[in-house]
């Protein structure tokens, strides 16, 4: 029998009216809790009545368990799966309108263009959800219910961590790994969310689910067809709708991370560790099973077998071409240069001559021009300059923490690097060129050298 959450459970004034979607069932339902305890009756009546037709046909073996929600064709042998599936169909439609009322109440966010939802085709939920909360080791089918615990969570830590002498004590969250300290109940509450991945709003259009409204409004103004290419980007040129999203899109160019046994920076924390696993550590557990060849992880072993053993070739869809090859990296060079008519050059910026790869550019600025590799890079790195050519990316960003690491060896006096400061670093040169990148002239010289324009990349910003 399924657990039913108290229909007297007080209703917030901003839920919305929710249809279930129960074949033949026209009930609306005052937000989602009261829709929860509706398909929790929905589903107590299926049980009956599937036990039952066992009863009649003298079944053995349990029954196939098929959705009967609207434009649903899931199935599944595994009851339990069958009603954690119908339990997320009450919390998606929830979102979806949730997702549209935000929509309706501010008309100058433009329309989704992405591919439409078919239906309300939901993700594979394999296993109940399960709290992480330490010591505590319930598991829900509904995630609706799972949620709202989590937020129990949340307000009794709260109540059990204050102290008489102090009104705002800070909360700290008890979620397995994470011992956060957050300033109050409400901000522990929206931290405890990312834990359990809880989805405030999704897109009507597409269905796509996202943490709050402004993420959806983002993923409406980034779409190519809403693009109004107002603001583009000094590194890769691009082009964004909103300020926003150049700014959060600028500092994924700035390398905040060094690796501590070689001077490659990078810009997230797991290009950081798939640089380390590479280059630093002699760990290859994947062997192929044709040959001596052995892999750092499964899809380099995959790759493997499909290009040196693999017969399965890609063959041109074009009429009357019959080129095929082996990778779909090179398939799709060949349809941009030969069909697309685009094709693909990396240009020398010293003698302006031109190569079909990178790599072969690479041996061509080292021997002829005395390039010489970026210290802890393997390769040179390129990017599409605004004529179309692939051109030597000739300067890096990176924090000032990083370079101060880089450099801590040949600094006799620290300065004072605090602050929202950035540096781009030329790799090239035999002597590091720095030009600090800040929206403070005072603060830029704290470390001297220019100061250019950029957006801001304070953390309050986005």
């Amino acid at each position: 029998m399924m657990k039913q959450h108290p229909t007297s459970k007080r209703k917030k004034s901003s839920e919305l009216q929710l249809p279930c979607g129960w074949r033949d069932c026209k009930v609306v339902c005052d937000g989602e809790w009261l829709l929860n305890g509706h398909i929790a009756e929905h589903l107590e009546k299926h049980q009956q009545q599937q036990q039952q037709q066992q009863q009649q046909q003298e079944s053995q073996g349990p029954d196939k368990c098929v959705c009967v929600w609207n434009d649903c064709d899931f199935q599944t042998n595994c009851r339990e799966e069958f009603e954690r599936h119908s339990y997320y169909h009450g919390y998606y439609i929830n979102l979806l309108l949730q997702g549209k009322h935000e929509c309706e109440l501010h008309p100058e966010i433009p329309s989704c263009y992405a591919l439409p939802r078919k239906g309300n085709k939901l993700p594979e939920l394999k296993q109940n959800f399960h709290c992480g909360w330490s010591d505590c080791q319930r598991s829900f089918i509904s995630i609706v219910e799972f949620q709202d615990h989590i937020v129990q969570h949340a307000s009794f830590e709260y109540e059990i961590q204050k102290s008489p002498d102090d009104e705002r004590p800070k909360t700290q969250c008890n979620w397995t790994l994470c011992n956060k300290q957050l300033e109050n109940k409400y901000r522990l509450i929206e931290h405890i969310s990312t834990h359990s991945n809880k989805k405030h709003v999704a897109c009507y259009h597409c269905g796509e689910l996202f943490r709050t409204k402004t993420t959806l409004f983002d993923h409406l103004r980034r779409q190519p067809d809403n693009n109004t290419h107002k603001f583009q980007c000094a590194q890769c040129f691009k082009f964004f709708a909103t300020e926003k999203l150049l700014r959060g899109h600028v500092v994924r160019h700035v390398n905040c991370y060094k690796c501590t046994m070689c001077d490659m920076t990078c810009s997230s924390a797991s290009s950081l560790t798939t640089h380390v696993r590479y280059r630093h550590l002699k760990d290859k557990p994947y062997k192929c099973t044709e040959c001596d060849t052995r892999c750092v992880r499964e899809s380099d072993l995959a790759k493997h077998v499909q290009i040196v053993h693999s017969k399965m070739v890609h063959q041109c869809d074009q009429p009357g071409c019959q080129y095929s090859v082996r990778t779909y990296t090179q398939m799709r060079r060949h349809f941009l240069e030969v069909h697309g008519n685009n094709p693909i050059f990396y240009a020398c910026h010293c003698c302006e001559r031109y190569f079909k790869t990178g790599k072969s550019l690479s041996v061509h600025l080292i021997k002829k021009h005395g390039f010489r590799l970026p210290s802890g890079h393997k390769r040179f790195s390129y990017r599409v300059d605004e004529n179309g050519f692939y051109r030597l990316e000739m300067t890096r960003i990176e924090s000032l923490e990083v370079t101060q690491q880089i450099l801590a060896p040949h600094i006799k006096e620290e300065p004072n690097l605090a602050g929202s400061c950035y540096e781009i670093v030329n790799p090239i040169g035999v002597d590091y060129e720095r030009i600090i990148v800040s929206n403070d002239a005072n603060e830029a010289q704290l470390v001297g050298e220019v100061t250019i324009s950029l957006p801001s990349l304070n953390d309050e910003d986005f």
